[in-house]
């Protein structure tokens, strides 16, 4: 199994972030997600650390590193870095990885954005992930003036334009939200883009067994949902002839011992986790992460992307140094 990791990208504004996120989650039902910051209050230091973990994972030998997307957060709530000059400012730390971008795709125009990702690549001679996700946040889309219920719609009409795009193709395409008329991007990419979907309902899984070159799972999708998703992936993807990659998401905290890595995020799950809970997350020694890693291996995913839990800076740095145990051995089949 490869093994890449997705970095936190939302962050305190303030030492009242954490009670606004309780009267939040206090609000919606029972296992529902939202996101909670978490790390630094401080921009500058929010900054340095996300360099400081770039270069982690990289020591780490982690095959991938992502990036993510919001939109619309109160600014008093969370500071979001957007992930466009985030990657650009890691590319820098991050070596042989591949690199990439979890990003809203009704918030995109295609042209504006296979220009960017062509530059990123002139820069870092590496592949490159773009994962498109529709969005859930009603708030967001009443900030682009768009509805919520056009976010399939949108998806489905940037996708496959911004493919062409990136392959040097001529376009001319109308969307709901973009018109390119004789489109084209110069430099071209250096290396491969792939073009992942992120699913977390049927519907979206199906988009990308259709359009994706990769669906990247909900990371708090349970394992008997993930079973049946996969099923659903494989069919359609092998329907329409397309590259089948699971990649399966999962939040995580690697310590020496399992009952270490248990004390440091047992208190963070009775603060409030994105309504998850241990059978959901990989929390433990190198060797029982490891482990769970290979059962899913064995339900059918060759590929995982980890977001660390904590909010530590040090703790995140040594569960990355761990997470090295855990790639050697779940890349080269150890025990």
């Amino acid at each position: 199994m490869k093994v890449g990791t997705s970095l936190r990208f939302l962050f305190p504004a303030g030492p009242q972030t954490l009670s606004m996120y309780q009267a939040l989650t206090s609000a919606l039902p029972p296992g529902a997600f939202t996101d909670r910051p978490m790390g630094d209050d401080d921009i500058g230091r929010q900054a340095q650390n996300l360099i400081e973990i770039a270069r982690a994972a990289r020591a780490a030998n982690m095959w991938a590193l992502l990036v993510g997307d919001n939109h619309a957060i109160p600014p008093q709530y969370a500071n979001v870095f957007q992930p466009v000059p985030t990657i650009a400012r890691l590319s820098a730390e991050t070596g042989a990885m591949q690199l990439g971008m979890v990003l809203l795709a009704p918030f995109y125009h295609p042209l504006l954005l296979a220009e960017q990702v062509a530059t990123l690549s002139a820069f870092a001679d590496v592949p490159f992930i773009i994962t498109f996700a529709s969005g859930g946040s009603a708030q967001a889309f009443d900030r682009f003036g768009y509805s919520i219920g056009s976010r399939g719609p949108r998806s489905e009409e940037m996708i496959p334009v911004v493919r062409d795009l990136l392959a040097g193709k001529v376009v001319t395409a109308t969307g709901r939200s973009f018109d390119v008329v004789e489109g084209v991007i110069s430099p071209l990419p250096r290396r491969g883009v792939e073009m992942w979907i992120a699913g977390t309902n049927d519907i979206t899984v199906e988009r990308a067994g259709r359009l994706g070159d990769g669906w990247l799972t909900a990371q708090n999708a349970t394992d008997h949902e993930l079973v049946a998703q996969l099923d659903l992936y494989r069919r359609t993807a092998d329907e329409h002839g397309r590259l089948v990659r699971p990649v399966l998401r999962r939040d995580v905290h690697v310590a020496e011992t399992d009952a270490e890595a248990r004390a440091h995020i047992e208190p963070i799950l009775e603060q409030g986790y994105r309504g998850l809970d241990l059978s959901r997350l990989l929390v433990g020694s190198p060797s029982t992460v490891a482990a769970r890693l290979r059962s899913y291996e064995s339900m059918g995913f060759g590929h995982a992307m980890v977001r660390h839990v904590t909010g530590d800076h040090a703790a995140m740095l040594r569960s990355f140094e761990l997470l090295g145990e855990v790639v050697r051995a779940v890349s080269s089949g150890a025990a």
